[in-house]
């Protein structure tokens, strides 16, 4: 049998090991760290969200809501992405855009082409629906 010291001291021990470790728990289920947002969301965030949606979903006119004043950009592919937004920055260069084309052209016209890809790939690989 233990001598009576030594299973105070040792009940002690483990009621601090408990507690502490019952604390790291609670304070590590409690608060889980937010993810930073990524260069490309933010990106996406700043270029593309205001007309195109959250998700990429487009905007419907409000003169007519069976059409799209934005179209969404969800669906489409990398190459029907990259052509678009390679023909909206030509236009923004050569100042040959149409009225309702000047705010894409724009957009398009202030990228990099490494932004343009990076926008890109955050569209179809974070905003497209997934396949069933």
């Amino acid at each position: 049998m233990l001598d009576e010291g030594i299973a105070m001291e040792l009940k002690q021990k483990l009621g601090w090991f408990l507690t502490v470790g019952m604390g790291l728990i609670i304070i590590s289920t409690w608060s889980e760290p937010v993810a930073a947002a990524s260069p490309e969301s933010k990106l996406y965030k700043k270029t593309c969200k205001k007309c195109h949606g959250e998700l990429g979903q487009g905007k419907k006119s409000k003169a007519d809501s069976s059409q799209f004043k934005y179209p969404p950009i969800h669906v489409m592919s990398e190459e029907d992405l990259l052509n678009a937004m390679t023909n909206y920055r030509e236009m923004w260069q050569k100042n040959s855009y149409k009225k309702e084309q000047k705010r894409m052209a724009k957009t398009a016209g202030g990228l990099s082409d490494e932004e343009m890809n990076a926008v890109i790939a955050f569209i179809t690989s974070q905003l497209s629906p997934e396949e069933n």
